[in-house]
């Protein structure tokens, strides 16, 4: 009864368990199969090179076998960057398959050149149908070895593949509609896209570009444009074109860290392509820092090598401005400030002068404007203060002195713009905000002039203003001009930017204005959502008057609050800074649920009303804004403020007389000798190139160094040094072991192993067979013939029908015979003790056909037999025997093991002969 609910009790608990199976099985591993895979990971040359040659004579192993986790042993020896174990599997001819892609992944610089050399055979060798399925690869068919090498960032792979001159696929855009674009991309859209992506990310390499390209700065900057364009449009993968866009952008500030001289980043800031640099007087205007402004490349322009040139410019005439206490800088703006109108002057009579070159320094230039703008608003100021008294109630009333004062600024304001955008371009123009500001603010400025023109001609009577009309002209141009005021105040702010301690602050201002506009767009939709629910709401509980006859929210008592879609929009807006009171909820009638339910509704507007984002920006968002800044006063040309830069100067006039011989005439200058000259101009033109070139070679070289010492330095110990540590220990564990079995080997034969190679034939180790452990020596070196298997098989069968008749007392004798290594029997009681049966202690010999003969009874020691029965081996059996790893060492003993036993058995005599063998091996070593 017990064992019957004991079985009940089994089959219950087993029915309540999950059969498992495996349901995609794979091809198993022979047993030597998974020792060849197991030597090649311990690093194992000997026994690898012994597999490999058994391969080829008896093809008991596919040498291109795969382990469970689909690795060649090709794969695995890449994987523990052991260089011989690749080029002994290299010289086999193994399949290569996608190795050349695993050695750059894994950074193996010389299992990449050994495989980039290494030469495809004509016969593949057995190949597993696994390994030519693409679908079984680790890398999509787009991953060629040069993008995964620009993937991994490697510096020395990237140039070996270019060396052998690879090429990468040129991008096609994003709304390209070529015939392969529309194909791949119907065929397979996200392979299409993916594609695209792996080849930005391999262009964007910063070994790469530095490697590879004529302009690395050139390069990065459009290419890193290229990329944040893209991020916008394509959205699913914004994330990786933007980080890959960064990456393009410090690679271009890291390569400008590396600039040691001022000769070498006036160098680089100032290159063109277009003009000859020692030839062009005008190659001192920093084209390479505009083109950065122009791609936003602001780590670039931020760079303190950068910052420290402009610097210099910028304070060109005062060199220890910095150094000088603020009271000192203060009076020094306020007395050049003061004198801007003689210095204007000065420019307009003689702009070659001294005076005429002083204004044109960038900061005296900035002080000019800066105070011609400050008197402009002074000037606002007084005509907002009323100074020249006028009748209130004139339609059209004419100007006055402060506003014909203020004339001449705005003609002066509106001739910069327009200079500026013929100059720049309209599209670099609308780009600057700042620049749509003083549109607006000219704009306005125009329209209050034009309204008080129409009002001065049209209005010219006396009457009453609070009977005039709502759109009265007069009226409008008030409003505009008032408009256009606080347009010209808030313009100061852009000023603040040459600043240290303003900057930043303004630069915070901007970018809380663009966060507060997303909020506000959020935020309109949530009030157009509570201003219809609350209007539908109060909408039949409207009085016809309020209090006082007063209705609306603007009353003293506020009443209607929600009458009206208009009224509960305003209601909701001022309920934001507390202009609302509680009680516009309550309603005359007594229904408490719909109070109720307005009163939650408001408050929940309120709460989410209160929900506000604002960003922090870092330190070099103010030092590109403040470059942008000077370098509009470094450029020619807007030498004077205004008023005075609407008068034509006697070089405007010789400027605009040279365009039209120009342009309309045709007319240029021509050179006597202008082969000559052509000739001049290429010879200066190639020695400009050579000196940017050269600068760029000493840049990518320090960068590269650089990366690199970054790179050790901040990587570290890693699960992978712990690895290549455990790898390197392994094969030189059987170095030493391939060193010791040469000197020690049995039959003699140390000396000739000596004499070769250790990286060749040094070495001997185990691969555990089946039932047995075949002992071998790896001293086959591949200059010695084959073995004639025919007369060993015919000894071996008359040996085994000698044995027959003794294979009850000796069971394991027929099974140590089932067994060829190179056509020799290795009988299983050769290598086993012998203490049980000691008359069989002689191995058969593989070249004779004598039967088993008894060896003498005399008792041998036990620390001997073993020796015994190894010497006793048959010489061929013995070059190949398959020694243990135990074997091995006791090897290494063998003389003193000799020496021991006797020592027991003949006495102190022999001791001493002993001592002199050993003594003269010693020598002979």
């Amino acid at each position: 009864i017990n064992l019957t609910c004991l079985g009940e009790t089994d089959n219950s608990s087993y029915r309540d368990r999950i059969a498992l199976r495996i349901v995609r099985a794979e091809s198993e591993l022979s047993v030597l199969e998974k020792n060849y895979l197991g030597a090649v990971e311990k690093g194992d040359y000997a026994s690898v090179k012994q597999a490999l040659e058994e391969a080829e004579i008896y093809f008991r192993i596919n040498i291109n076998c795969i382990d469970p986790l689909g690795r060649t042993a090709l794969l695995i020896a890449i994987e523990n960057e052991n260089l011989e174990i690749i080029e002994l599997l290299l010289s086999f001819n193994v399949y290569v398959g996608d190795a050349l892609l695993h050695a750059i992944r894994k950074e193996v610089v010389g299992a990449v050149e050994m495989l980039l050399n290494h030469k495809k055979p004509s016969g593949e060798k057995q190949v597993p149908p696994i390994l030519l399925d693409k679908q079984f690869s680790n890398f999509t068919p787009d991953i060629t070895p040069i993008i995964l090498a620009a993937h991994t960032n490697n510096y020395e792979i990237i140039k070996l593949l270019v060396q052998k001159g690879v090429s990468m696929p040129q991008p096609h855009e994003v709304r390209c509609n070529c015939m392969e674009c529309v194909s791949s991309s119907d065929v397979d859209s996200l392979r299409h896209s993916r594609s695209r992506l792996n080849i930005y990310k391999a262009l964007a390499s910063p070994s790469l570009l530095a490697l590879s390209s004529e302009d690395p700065f050139l390069t990065a900057f459009q290419l890193s444009w290229e990329l944040q364009e893209l991020s916008k449009v394509e959205n699913e993968f914004k994330s990786e074109y933007e980080e890959l866009s960064q990456q393009c952008k410090q690679f271009a500030k890291d390569l400008l860290d590396q600039t040691r001289s001022s000769r070498e980043l006036e160098l680089i800031l100032n290159y063109r392509d277009d003009i000859n640099p020692l030839l062009d007087e005008n190659t001192n205007d920093l084209a390479r820092l505009k083109l950065a402004i122009k791609y936003t490349q602001k780590e670039f322009v931020a760079q303190p090598n950068c910052q420290q040139l402009l610097a210099s410019r910028w304070y060109d005439e005062f060199p220890g401005w910095r150094r000088r206490h603020w009271a000192g800088k203060f009076l020094t703006c306020v007395f050049i400030g003061l004198l801007f109108p003689l210095l204007s002057l000065c420019y307009l009579v003689s702009p070659k002068s001294r005076y005429g070159h002083f204004i044109r320094k960038p900061f005296i230039k900035f002080i000019c404007h800066t105070t011609s703008y400050l008197t402009f608003l002074f000037l606002l100021l007084l005509a907002s203060q009323h100074i020249v008294s006028t009748d209130p109630n004139r339609q059209g009333p004419p100007p006055t002195v402060v506003e014909w004062m203020i004339l001449p600024w705005v003609l002066g304001f509106i001739w910069t713009e327009i200079k500026q955008m013929w100059d720049g371009g309209f599209q670099d123009y609308i780009h600057d905000w700042w620049n749509l500001m003083d549109f607006v603010m000219n704009s306005l400025y125009l329209a209050t002039i034009s309204l008080k023109f129409v009002a001065y001609v049209k209005y010219s009577g006396f009457r009453a203003r609070n009977e005039w009309q709502m759109w009265h002209p007069t009226l409008v141009a008030e409003a505009v001009f008032a408009i256009a005021n606080i347009f010209s105040s808030i313009r100061l702010i852009s000023l603040f930017t040459a600043n240290s301690h303003l900057g930043p602050l303004q630069i915070s201002l901007g970018r809380m204005l663009l966060d507060i506009l997303k909020f506000l767009f959020i935020y309109c939709l949530v009030l157009l959502a509570f201003a219809n629910g609350l209007n539908q709401l109060y909408f039949y509980y409207e009085t016809d008057e309020g209090l006082k006859g007063c209705k609306g929210i603007r009353c003293a008592t506020q009443n209607n609050a929600f009458s009206t879609l208009f009224e509960t929009l305003q209601s909701l807006f001022w309920s934001i800074f507390g202009l609302i009171s509680l009680y516009v909820t309550n309603v005359e009638a007594d229904h408490q649920f719909t109070e109720f339910v307005g009163f939650c509704s408001y408050h929940l507007f309120s709460c989410l009303a209160c929900v506000v984002s604002v960003q922090d920006h870092a330190d070099i968002e103010w030092k590109f804004a403040r470059t942008k800044l000077w370098m509009s006063y470094f450029e020619e040309g807007g030498t004077l403020p205004s008023p005075f830069n609407i008068i034509p100067s006697p070089k405007s006039i010789w400027y605009f007389i040279c365009w039209i011989r120009k342009h309309i005439f045709k007319i240029t200058r021509l050179y006597g000798h202008g082969q000559t000259v052509d000739v001049f101009d290429k010879i200066l033109s190639t020695c400009g190139l050579c000196c940017f070139q050269e600068v760029l070679r000493n840049l990518v070289k320090r960068y590269v160094a650089a990366m690199i010492r970054d790179a050790k330095t901040e990587e570290g110990l890693t699960e992978e040094n712990f690895k290549e540590l455990k790898q390197d220990i392994s094969s030189f564990r059987y170095e030493v072991l391939g060193m010791m079995k040469g000197k020690v080997g049995p039959g003699g034969g140390g000396g000739a192993l000596a004499e070769s190679k250790p990286s060749e034939e040094a070495g001997a180790s185990i691969l555990v067979y089946p039932d047995h452990s075949f002992k071998y020596s790896s001293k086959i070196s591949p200059a010695t013939p084959k073995t004639n298997m025919f007369p060993d098989t015919t000894s071996i069968l008359q040996q085994r029908a000698a044995l027959s008749s003794t294979s009850s007392t000796s069971p394991s004798t027929s099974q140590g015979l089932n067994r060829l290594v190179n056509g020799s029997v290795v009988p299983s009681w050769a290598s086993t003790d012998t203490s049980s049966n000691p008359t069989s202690s002689t191995p058969i010999s593989s070249s004779s056909s004598t039967p088993i003969s008894s060896s003498s009874s005399t008792p041998i020691h036990s620390s001997t037999k073993d020796r015994l029965a190894r010497k006793d081996f048959p010489k061929d059996i013995c070059d190949f025997g398959l020694y243990s790893v135990s074997e091995e060492m006791g090897e290494v003993d063998l003389e003193e093991l000799d020496c021991d036993g006797e020592k027991e058995e003949q006495g102190g005599a022999r001791e001493r002969t002993c001592t002199e063998n050993e003594e003269n091996k010693e020598r002979g070593e």
